[in-house]
């Protein structure tokens, strides 16, 4: 098996790549040129090829001799015609060659329905492939957009698709910073600019202003409740466990023509996340008893039932490697060097 990895030295395709090559598959994958992030795949044997993925004749030279496809390669932010553009040629030279393919796995986001309830509130919780999907944003859109390419080559042509989305996708330190005093007033603000949001009050109030105030440092890990001690909850998703989905939605025949929700293996607790920074780095967390509560959480069952997709970032292992990386005793690329991945 040989798989194409659009955006190879991306944060989830550097990933990727090595995961592949653990398969003892081969990996080419596609950077652009004089890539800033090609160092992300020092000593790691793949073959790279650099160009424009809005080149018709440059995707076809990547997708020529490959078994699978994996485009991974987006612009996060308000990029909405190179990603459209993107989509549309990695998408329309994979239905030219879907005779041959064994799968076409698209890398979209949650952001489609969206589950941040902190821009828009959830039709229900968890949030599931049922879910309504009413995309905001340009970003969001042309992920969207993306999954209808997908799905529209499949019945055209019988391109072999799948789709998964990941929730947030974290690597390196970033956890920290998502579970901190910071993260939760940026929130508590955000929900104030978003009427149509779970976490919006009235428009006098400034629900962060207590916590701003209290905490030491906008870095301090918050151990968010709302008044009725119910705990703030974020289900993010490692890098790593978004590559390991990929992996199983190349390998798995269940897979073709579906579409998977991916996350942690369990929502995040900020009071839990509080209390193994104590325990692990000494620092007290700040305590926020907030008139809100905030939920961002993904049902993966179907990915995890089908697929066979059992992620290994939960909540201490993810804090933990954080840490390690932070401390530059792991590179973050795998799981190695981490005691409490599943």
């Amino acid at each position: 098996m040989k798989v194409l990895v659009t955006g190879a030295a991306g944060q989830v395709g550097c990933r990727l790549v090595r995961q592949i090559l653990d398969q003892n598959w081969e990996a080419r994958g596609t950077v652009l040129p004089d890539d800033p992030a090609i160092e992300r795949l020092d000593g790691i044997d793949v073959e790279l090829l650099a160009g424009d993925l809005q080149d018709d004749e440059f995707v076809q030279k990547a997708v020529d001799g490959v078994d699978a496809v994996a485009h991974t390669a987006n612009l996060v932010g308000p990029h909405f015609d190179n990603n459209i553009q993107t989509n549309r040629v990695v998408t329309r030279v994979c239905a030219q060659n879907a005779d041959r393919l064994e799968r076409y796995v698209y890398v979209s986001s949650s952001g489609v329905f969206p589950n941040d309830s902190h821009n828009l509130a959830c039709a229900y919780h968890p949030v599931d492939e049922l879910h309504p999907k009413r995309a905001p944003g340009e970003y969001n859109l042309s992920k969207l957009i993306g999954e209808f390419m997908a799905e529209d080559a499949g019945r055209s042509t019988g391109l072999r698709w799948s789709i998964v989305r990941p929730s947030h996708a974290l690597s390196g330190d970033s956890v920290l910073s998502n579970l901190s005093v910071g993260r939760a007033v940026g929130l508590l603000k955000n929900g104030q600019r978003h009427p149509l949001s779970e976490i919006h009050t009235p428009v006098d109030t400034e629900p962060w202003r207590e916590l701003e105030e209290k905490a030491e440092s906008m870095s301090q890990p918050c151990a968010a409740t709302d008044l009725d001690g119910r705990p703030w909850m974020y289900q993010p998703n490692d890098a790593r466990d978004v590559a390991l989905a990929i992996v199983c939605a190349v390998r798995s025949e269940a897979a073709v023509h579906e579409s998977f929700n991916l996350g942690a293996p369990a929502p995040f607790s900020f009071v839990e996340a509080a209390e193994i920074m104590r325990e692990w780095t000494g620092q007290e967390p700040a305590e926020a008893r907030l008139p809100v509560r905030w939920v961002y959480d993904h049902c993966i069952n179907k990915a995890k039932s089908l697929i066979g997709f059992q992620p290994r970032g939960s909540l201490r292992a993810m804090i933990q490697s954080s840490l390690l990386v932070r401390k530059g005793e792991i590179e973050g690329y795998t799981w190695d060097g981490v005691d409490e991945a599943g």
